[in-house]
């Protein structure tokens, strides 16, 4: 391998951002993760976790508190007081629903997926009728005094069990009343006891979490108390139970996540036993899943926990944005760093000297310097709101940015003259810009490849910085376009989706050539476009990966080559850098 130079970018800063709620999508190995910018992400457990999808934040869906999922359609709530429906192809909102009470604060689909229940500020429960293309208002039940903050359908579907201040309820869906109100108690007088989970068994037992951290456990068929335990020091914010019910965990402002199991004391009488405890996180836990014997545990920090047992097992991953989240322009030695609600485009330090032979490193000639902030600001009647950044890049000469938002595509020309940067915008012809994109790429040779999120390719030539359309490519993807890229020579193109299916194109006469799928396993496939085959290394790399490589938890998030030596590959991950040696 050659001994480049390494450009240590230390002035990246994402903050981490909390997430606030999880929904597992159990047949299709899914979870949805919201955060507190209200971004959503759809991470892939099937193989090492990785985030599928992102639906960037917007001005109009600015909250989420609740999420929930119904088969493959995903819903959430929020204090906009909406119920909304994604579209995880065009990652976009889908349609939303206005709910009687102002703020909403959870939300439970039940059993047979054809009901959802959400709860209120004003304490309205409001139930809505799924539909094959939407959702409609069917009626709420009878308006109960305080917010409505936890709901679970039961079982059968006919009742739906509410968590609120000093009661919870449970409610007859059929005639809109509550049957029992049952009264956690107080441990101060004045101070009024928040529930704020709930779970409910097969059998009608509701599992409690509250403001005491005393966890609760209900006889729902007679509203009675049956079990309580201190198992918290402060409140409990989730809980969640196994597939089998007979075991539970919960965690909230006190971390420490704490492990209940159900045991048979008698004939027919059962118990919930305090098991294991697991001192995952630091801060508040808000979220609590378990997908099969996997606990998935998160909240303020950000990372997303997955522990199980046996063999002991903790796997963290950080809240980073979904790939690629940097651009490098190497003629112009620039470096476009997108965040979550903007971009920020630096020049490169330069290196001068020789090598300090006691730290390794190179004399700076010139620091790195922040040129210009780019971002989509909407006016509102009550405040400005940032727009969330779906895509951005920048072309090689550092001539061109485009980024994408829900609102649409924006192309600017950058023109930086004695370090006084200036934006200048350029219109998108026959309204293309309208259409938010996915995914978009400068090539080598000044084209310009965009992925619009209603699916398919656009490719544009430039005269005189003024985009033209060239051909747009229907390909025939299954799903959405996850990263697309282009060979250095600009002669290839090459998308993925999130099926897994890659497909390429020649640029230079547009003829479709082939596809096939690639894995989240660890594995690696090196193919010969000209053969349309696997090459001889990539199949010996298959049969002899060493152990210490298949036993890796995170996907590998990008792979460059070293231009100067063909015979090396370069990948890394969330932790590594790896060095692939094709000789050896």
């Amino acid at each position: 391998m050659s001994n480049p130079k390494v450009h240590n970018v230390r002035f990246y800063k994402p903050k981490p951002k909390a997430v606030y709620c999880m929904a597992l999508e159990p047949q299709e190995n899914k979870l949805a993760i919201s955060r507190s910018d209200a971004s959503l992400e759809i991470w892939n457990l099937s193989n090492a976790p990785f985030i599928e999808r992102r639906i960037a934040s917007s001005t109009e869906n600015f909250s989420i508190e609740g999420l929930a999922w119904c088969e493959t359609r995903l819903f959430s709530v929020g204090l906009h007081g909406l119920l909304v429906e994604y579209d995880l192809y065009k990652l976009d909102v889908k349609s939303r629903a206005v709910v009687t009470g102002e703020a909403a604060f959870c939300l439970d689909i039940n059993k047979n997926k054809t009901q959802i229940a959400v709860g209120t500020e004003q304490g309205y429960l409001n139930i809505f009728q799924i539909t094959e293309d939407e959702v409609l208002f069917e009626k709420f039940l009878d308006k109960q005094e305080g917010r409505i903050l936890c709901l679970k359908f039961d079982h059968s579907g006919e009742y739906i069990v509410s968590g609120s201040m000093d009661a919870i309820r449970i409610w007859s869906v059929k005639t809109n009343q509550a049957l029992f109100k049952m009264i956690p108690g107080r441990s101060e007088q004045q101070k009024a006891t928040i529930v704020w989970c709930l779970a409910v068994t097969k059998d009608f037992t509701i599992v409690s979490g509250d403001s005491r951290g005393i966890l609760t456990i209900w006889d729902g068929k007679v509203g009675a108390q049956l079990e309580s335990y201190q198992s918290h020091r402060a409140d409990i914010l989730s809980l969640c139970l196994s597939e089998d019910e007979n075991s539970l965990y919960c965690a909230g402002i006190d971390p420490n996540i704490l492990n209940y199991v159900r045991i048979k004391v008698k004939d027919e009488a059962y118990r919930w036993v305090r098991s294991i405890q697991r001192k995952i996180h630091e801060h508040d836990v808000r979220a609590l899943v378990l997908n099969g014997h996997k606990l998935y545990s998160s909240g303020v920090d950000g990372y997303l926990a997955c522990s199980y047992h046996p063999p002991k097992t903790l796997l963290k991953y950080p809240p980073i944005l979904q790939n690629p989240c940097a651009t490098v322009c190497t003629k112009s030695q620039y470096i476009l760093l997108r965040y979550p609600k903007f971009i920020e485009i630096w020049s490169l330090g330069v290196s001068g000297g020789e090598r300090d032979k006691h730290t390794g490193l190179f004399a700076v000639k010139s620091e790195p310097k922040k040129l210009v902030v780019v971002q989509k600001v909407v006016k509102t009647d009550e405040e400005e709101r940032k727009e969330g950044i779906v895509c951005a890049t920048m072309s090689h000469d550092g001539k061109l940015i485009l980024y994408s938002t829900r609102l649409g595509v924006r192309l600017l020309k950058f023109v930086c003259d004695e370090d006084k940067p200036k934006l200048i915008p350029i219109e998108m012809l026959d309204k293309l810009g309208e259409c938010p994109c996915v995914s978009a790429i400068f090539t080598s040779n000044h084209l310009l490849i965009i992925a619009p999120n209603s699916g398919g390719l656009q490719v544009f030539g430039f005269k005189n910085d003024t985009p033209f359309l060239i051909q747009k490519i229907s390909a025939e993807m299954e799903d959405t376009i996850t990263f697309l890229t282009a060979s250095a020579t600009a002669h290839y193109l090459v998308a993925g989706d999130v099926k897994g299916n890659i497909f390429v194109w020649t640029l230079k006469n547009n003829q479709y050539d082939f596809h096939f799928v690639a894995y989240s396993n660890s594995s690696i496939i090196e193919f010969d476009l000209k053969k349309r085959e696997l090459t001889k290394f990539s199949r010996s790399l298959t049969k002899n990966l060493p152990k210490q490589w298949t036993l890796r938890s995170s996907i590998i998030r990008s792979i460059t080559f070293d231009p100067r030596v063909d015979h090396i590959i370069i990948l890394h991950d969330d932790d590594s850098v790896i060095v692939i040696d094709k000789n050896k």
